[in-house]
C-alpha cells in the first residue's frame, strides 16, 4: 500500500514551506476537513516516512519532524551546495585548527605514512543560523604548505580553498555512513540533550588521479539518505 493521495498534498505543502520545522499541525479533524477523511490514516503513514513526529509530551500533537527537510543528501554532497539548492543560507563558525601528528584512522584512510602531519578544523555547520551539525576537516600537511585558520574564517568554502590556492580539486568521494548518539561534548556545543540519534559521515576526498586530498567527518543532525543512480 501507498500513500494515500491526502497525505501526499500534505507532504508536498510541507516541502513547498506551508508548515515549516517543528510546526504543530492543526488537530487531526481540522486537517481532515481540508483535505479528506482519508488524512487520519495518512498522517501515520507521514510519521513512518519521518516527515512528521509526535510530541513525546503530548502525543496527540502531531509536528513536522526537526530539520526533515534535509532528509535527502546528494551522492555529490557539498554541505554550502546542499544548503542553496534548498533555498537556505549555509554558514559555519571554526571552533578549532591545529596542525598535528596522523593517527591510525585518519592515517589509513588518507593513505599517508605515520609520521605524516594533518590540519585538524572543527567547525560548527549552520543552515539559517540554526546549527545543523559538525565537521572535523583533516588535510595533509604536505598537500597545503603555510595552510592557517584565516583562511576559511568568514564560512569560506574549505573545496574553493583547496582548489584555487593549492590546485587540488576533488574529483569523487568515498563515504562510510553510520548511526549513532551525540556524546556529551558535541551536545553541550550545539546546545542540545545527549543521546539523540544523529549520522556520523566519513568523507575522503580525491583527485581525478585518486589522490587522497581532504577527510572529513561530520555529525549530522538530520535525517540522511544519498541518491544513487542505478
Amino acid at each position: 500500500m501507498g500513500m494515500n493521495t491526502s497525505a501526499v498534498t500534505l507532504y508536498q505543502q510541507i516541502r513547498e514551506g506551508t508548515y515549516g520545522e517543528g510546526d504543530a499541525l492543526p488537530d487531526v479533524e481540522t486537517l481532515a476537513k481540508e483535505y479528506a477523511e482519508t488524512l487520519k490514516i495518512g498522517i501515520g503513514d507521514l510519521i513512518y516516512e519521518g516527515a512528521l513526529e509526535r510530541d513525546p509530551a503530548q502525543p496527540e500533537v502531531v509536528k513536522v519532524k526537526a530539520s526533515y527537510l534535509w532528509d535527502v543528501v546528494g551522492g555529490n554532497h557539498s554541505f554550502t551546495a546542499e544548503a542553496k539548492k534548498r533555498g537556505q543560507k549555509p554558514g559555519n563558525k571554526i571552533i578549532g585548527f591545529q596542525k598535528r601528528k596522523v593517527w591510525p584512522q585518519v592515517q589509513r584512510r588518507l593513505e599517508l605514512e605515520p609520521d605524516d602531519e594533518v590540519f585538524v578544523m572543527e567547525r560548527i555547520v549552520y543552515a539559517d543560523k540554526t546549527p545543523v551539525g559538525m565537521e572535523f576537516s583533516y588535510l595533509p600537511a604536505k598537500l597545503y604548505e603555510g595552510l592557517t585558520r584565516d583562511l576559511f574564517e568568514g564560512g569560506k568554502s574549505t573545496f574553493k580553498i583547496m582548489d584555487e590556492k593549492y590546485g587540488h580539486k576533488a574529483a569523487r568521494a568515498t563515504d562510510e555512513l553510520r548511526a549513532a548518539r551525540l556524546e556529551e561534548r558535541e551536545a553541550e556545543i550545539l546546545g542540545l540533550e545527549p543521546g539523540i540519534p544523529v549520522l556520523i559521515r566519513f568523507r575522503v576526498a580525491r583527485t581525478a588521479e585518486g589522490v587522497p586530498i581532504k577527510g572529513s567527518r561530520a555529525i549530522y543532525l538530520f535525517n540522511a539518505q544519498y541518491e544513487l543512480p542505478i
